[in-house]
């Protein structure tokens, strides 16, 4: 269940307002965000406010490729 719930997630480490529809960046916080999320926000809800404040004060223990689609992803909201 909690492995399902992780799937769901699609813009939990954002740290930003989701944009409509799937993009390339939301789909590589998917892909390589997820296993960061089990292992420290697991146990919160997903895309919750709670998240984005996991996600920032563990930001320092993230993986390579979560922290670069965390950049890519706020970098292309910030084009909007």
């Amino acid at each position: 269940m909690r492995v399902a719930a992780a799937l769901a997630l699609t813009s939990t480490a954002a740290l930003a307002a989701p944009a409509p529809g799937p993009t390339p960046d939301r789909a590589a916080l998917k892909q390589y965000c997820t296993g960061d999320y089990l292992t420290y926000c697991g146990n919160l809800p997903p895309d919750s406010p709670e998240v984005h404040a996991c996600f920032r004060q563990n930001k320092a223990k993230l993986s390579p490729n979560c922290q670069a689609a965390i950049a890519s992803y706020v970098k292309a909201q910030r084009r909007g």
